[in-house]
């Protein structure tokens, strides 16, 4: 699931809950994570994976912040993509 559809999902309280599973505050989401205005360290883009509980994954945390090409399938040599 995209970061941000992840993030426009949850109520208030799940919202919060994340945030502190993930180390960080709602604040912070809302204001730098969920514009991508600012790229999360390795740990904290870790973080938001695993407080998601499945719900986004790693790869789609870095697609959200451009770290990841959204389409591994259109890669410039032809090869299929290891992931």
């Amino acid at each position: 699931m995209n970061f941000r559809d992840f993030i426009l999902q949850q109520s208030p309280n799940e919202l919060e809950q994340y945030a502190k599973d993930a180390g960080t505050t709602v604040g912070y989401i809302k204001t730098h994570l969920f514009y991508g205005y600012k790229e999360p360290r390795k740990n904290l883009r870790k973080a938001l994976s695993t407080a998601s509980k499945g719900k986004v994954s790693e790869a789609e945390i870095h697609q959200h912040f451009g770290l990841y090409p959204a389409l591994v399938e259109n890669n410039q040599n032809g090869n299929k993509s290891a992931i």
